[in-house]
């Protein structure tokens, strides 16, 4: 990640450097030709004259092991964190610890922050040609395409692009530079030599050099070199013609031939190393005077290019390497493969585990690869650093995977944090299979089997857990956990956490509070900042479900402390934690703090929690878009909400979204729609459930409340009060008040209803006595109208609801709240001529339809998200009587709603 170390006899190539800065008013820069026409000089060259400038530089050189999505990322973003340490500071935490590659959390994190420079950035990416994979080419895209003016981004590259120019070129945004232009003319071919001590040369031959390498830089370093001595100066310049394969001639006769034998093979073992230092050699050679030879390499001039100022860790020239490689794959792959197992030892044992694996994958020894892995996967599984593992594991053949139990039970782990739960329970399966196999072999010692059969139970109980399965999973736990040794503290935390998740998730908020608070004390002598972190989450829930907002806020905010301090900002674990801590600020109505928090870390969420995170991510943006008027938006969001809980078989995210979509449709006053929503789950009819939605528990309420709203709207308050009651007996029975201040609003709307005061009075006093110590207004509020007439009615009766108390004033900010208006003010007004009626966003949405704009950039456009921008189209479609985008932009023009586009 640093620039090359120059020289100081370095050619000056002003002219290029002049048209480099051209990349001052432009997105992208390429310079594109094939190996040894300095691309890489000439940019350090022009890299040092932007910072004595004072300009912003990043620099990422690249090898083949960079084609890699993730190691890619992680790279890219420490470039750019060198240029710029405000930019994506989140995001390295986020990368290590993310069970799935959050890369649009990575793409919008570094736009959105570049969008606060004033000043330019560029990026450098050297030896573009090693990347190939398609989410490479795409997040580049991507960046090109989202990112900043102030961004410049600046490529070399052997050969064509993995990206798209064409969009760049057409709108003046790219200067290409290639190997005509990059060919040194007469005059840098005459300098080079000058700096090279061959002052004497005759400027006859400088002009054959010329030619004959075609300025080719390399082709004219090299036949420098070969010119040191005069004798035969002039058969070598009537020979040399300066092509590639001269230059490999060259090479074996003119440069390596000229070497001691013990340089010689020096140089070619060590040319299997993407980056070599002394220490490295030695032990890859076996030798103890790499330092020296390093030392001698350096000072002949010989290709090595230094990668950091003390001169620790050095590469070879592309070129070179390839070179010397050629000459080793001649001494046969046995050699080779125990250079690369010594590498491969070295690498893991001085920490160097991804460039282990590589070698130890190179020297065709698959097994020590995965022994690698297996030695590191637990430690960095309890720290969080689930993507390393992931990746990892992704470089491993599957054959591999499927004879080794510990990795397959890694492969659990992150299947289960990327809730796949399905895909977990297969290798779960598989894993147990090959565990039983391994037994019957003899080859697992006890220590083996205890730790085997602890990983295990655990990962059955999460896995069961994941799928919704809280009463199994919390029996099968109360057997194993008893049975965990106690040497085994991560695995009885881990189990402990589970078993506590079930039992808040059962309503047993005691035992949960319990279980949660002795894994934490596992999971500190265990040093599990993953495990301590979801114990304090647990924690959290269970107050906030116990309406003890405020205790719930404690308990979250140790959690992301926590994190940040053992994993940086930004993590997985803290988003883990900032999704639920979004709820409360919900409920204070901190609107904006709330919205806030959610689209930090909402991405990271929606690629790779847990359902239950998701599922809390979905119902808040749904319910801040509803608080905001967006009511459209809320509804395209929770429909999403209930199909992904009917996908994954997640029974309480379908009824929670059901739920706020019934709340919503009747505030919108279509009682028949909310009841069609009803039906179509099954609920409310003569169907499979009858008139009740079926069995009561924790999971299945939010349908109890959904069909006594749908009552109340029907005129129906005894019926629904029969199911409030019955909801209200089982959450105060559990100390769950917070479900309970929602049961009681309803069953205040629906006693008023039906006129019967002192039912309503009772149920009123209760959800406010829940509500007001807490501060939380939005239970109240989002019950709308009905739930206000009854506040101001059971305020006229209750003499403690006035004045200066606590309550009183309480009371006066809900009824402020109540007082505002429940759409924000139309922004756009310039739709009138044959307007069908279309909301305020859905005239946003036509503007942009009007003049061209794709989905991606309407939702880029208007902050939203593409299925967002989808369900207005529907909506839009609808009311234009049209099936497509064409028909609608010929129907908009027919109305006089927009022109017609301009080619």
């Amino acid at each position: 990640m640093r620039p090359p170390v120059l020289k100081n006899d370095l050619v000056g190539r002003q002219r290029l450097i002049r048209q480099l800065d051209g990349a001052l008013s432009a997105r992208l820069a390429v310079l594109s030709a094939p190996p040894g026409f300095g691309k890489s000089t000439l940019l350090g060259q022009w890299i040092a004259n932007l910072r004595d400038r004072g300009a912003a530089v990043g620099w990422l050189a690249l090898d083949r092991d960079d084609d890699e999505i993730g190691r890619f990322l992680t790279y890219l973003v420490a470039a750019i964190r060198r240029a710029d340490p405000q930019v994506a500071p989140h995001v390295p935490a986020l990368l290590q610890s993310s069970p799935v590659l959050p890369v649009d959390s990575v793409l919008t994190s570094i736009v959105n922050d570049l969008t606060h420079r004033n000043q330019p950035l560029f990026l450098v990416l050297d030896d573009c040609q090693f990347l190939s994979a398609p989410d490479i080419c795409q997040f580049l895209d991507a960046l090109l395409t989202y990112a900043p003016a102030c961004l410049h981004l600046v490529v070399a590259t052997r050969g064509p692009l993995p990206f798209g120019l064409a969009h760049m070129r057409v709108k003046g945004q790219l200067i290409n530079l290639d190997d005509m232009q990059l060919r040194f003319s007469l005059e840098e071919t005459e300098s080079l030599f000058d700096a090279a001590e061959l002052r004497d040369l005759p400027m006859a031959d400088v002009v054959t050099l010329q030619h004959r390498t075609e300025g080719w830089v390399a082709g004219l370093q090299l036949a420098a070199l070969s010119l040191e001595e005069p004798a035969g100066r002039a058969d070598f310049i009537r020979s040399f013609s300066g092509s590639h394969r001269d230059v490999a001639e060259f090479l074996a006769q003119d440069v390596l031939s000229r070497q001691s034998p013990d340089l010689r093979d020096f140089l070619i073992k060590t040319s299997i190393l993407s980056r070599l230092s002394a220490p490295l050699a030695d032990a890859v050679l076996d030798r103890s005077d790499s330092a020296t030879m390093l030392q001698t390499i350096e000072a002949a001039n010989l290709f090595l290019i230094p990668l950091d100022r003390e001169r620790h860790w050095f590469r070879y020239h592309h070129l070179f390497a390839e070179f010397l490689q050629s000459h080793l794959a001649e001494k046969g792959p046995l050699g080779i493969e125990r250079l690369h197992c010594r590498a491969a030892d070295w690498l893991s044992a001085n920490g160097f585990t991804s460039e282990a694996v590589s070698h130890a994958l190179a020297a065709g020894d698959a097994d020590r690869a995965a022994a690698l892995v297996e030695d590191c996967a637990m430690p960095l599984i309890m720290a969080s650093h689930l993507n390393t593992v992931r990746a990892w594991l992704g470089r491993l053949p599957a054959e591999l995977i499927a004879r080794r139990p510990h990795l397959q039970l890694a492969e659990v782990w992150i299947q289960f944090h990327m809730s796949r739960p399905q895909e977990a329970a297969r290798t779960l399966k598989a894993a147990k299979q090959s565990i039983a196999a391994a037994l019957a072999d003899g080859k697992l010692g006890r220590e083996a089997q205890i730790a085997l059969r602890a990983e295990l139970c655990t990962l059955t109980a999460g896995v069961i857990s994941a799928a919704d399965r809280s009463r199994t999973a919390a029996r099968l736990a109360e057997g194993w956990l008893e049975a965990l040794p106690e040497n085994k503290p991560f695995f009885k935390g881990t189990l402990g956490n589970i078993k506590a998740f079930c039992h808040f998730s059962l309503g047993d908020l005691d035992g949960a509070r319990i279980l949660s608070l002795k894994a934490r004390d596992f999971h500190g002598a265990a040093q599990s900042v993953f495990g301590i972190v979801y114990s304090d989450l647990i924690l959290g829930l269970v107050e906030k479900a116990a309406g003890n907002l405020s205790g719930a806020a404690q308990y979250f905010a140790r959690a992301i402390a926590t994190a940040r301090q053992q994993l940086g900002a930004g993590s997985y674990a803290e988003a883990m934690v900032a999704i639920f801590e979004v709820e409360l600020l919900y409920e204070w109505n901190d609107l904006a703090g709330a919205e806030r928090l959610l689209h930090t870390h909402r991405q990271i969420i929606e690629e790779c929690g847990l359902v239950v995170h998701e599922m809390a991510c979905k119902l808040h943006l749904a319910r801040l878009a509803a608080a905001r008027g967006r009511h459209d938006e809320a509804m395209a969001v929770l429909e999403r909400a209930e199909r992904l809980g009917i996908e994954k078989r997640y029974h309480r995210l379908t009824a929670s979204a059901l739920n706020d979509r019934v709340r919503l449709l009747l505030q919108r006053g279509d009682v028949q729609a909310a009841r069609f929503a009803l039906l179509a789950r099954g609920i409310g009819g003569e169907g499979r459930k009858g008139a009740n939605p079926g069995p009561l528990a924790p999971a299945t309420e939010p349908e109890y409340l959904a069909q006594a709203r749908v009552l109340i709207a029907s005129a129906k308050p005894e019926a629904a009060l029969r199911l409030l009651d019955r909801v209200a007996e089982t959450v105060r029975r559990d100390g769950r008040f917070r479900r309970l201040a929602q049961v009681r609003a309803l069953a205040a709307i629906a006693s008023h209803q039906a006129s019967d005061a002192l039912s309503a009075l009772a149920a009123a006093v209760d959800a406010v006595s829940i509500c007001a110590p807490q501060k939380a207004l939005r239970t109240l509020v989002d019950e709308g109208q009905a739930m206000r007439e009854v506040i101001d009615f059971a305020r006229r009766r209750m003499p403690s609801w006035s004045g200066e108390t606590p309550t009183g004033q309480f009371l006066d900010r809900l009824m402020s709240e109540f007082g505002k208006p429940e759409r924000e003010p139309v922004q756009s007004g310039h739709l009138r001529k044959g307007d069908p009626g279309f909301s305020p966003r859905e005239i946003d949405v036509v503007q942009l339809l009007g003049i061209g704009h794709s989905n991606r950039d309407m939702a880029r456009v208007l902050g939203m998200a593409p299925d967002t921008v989808k369900w207005h189209l529907k909506n839009i479609f609808g009311k234009l009587g049209v099936a497509n985008r064409t028909q609608a932009v010929l129907r908009l023009q027919e109305i006089g709603l927009t022109q017609p586009l301009q080619h």
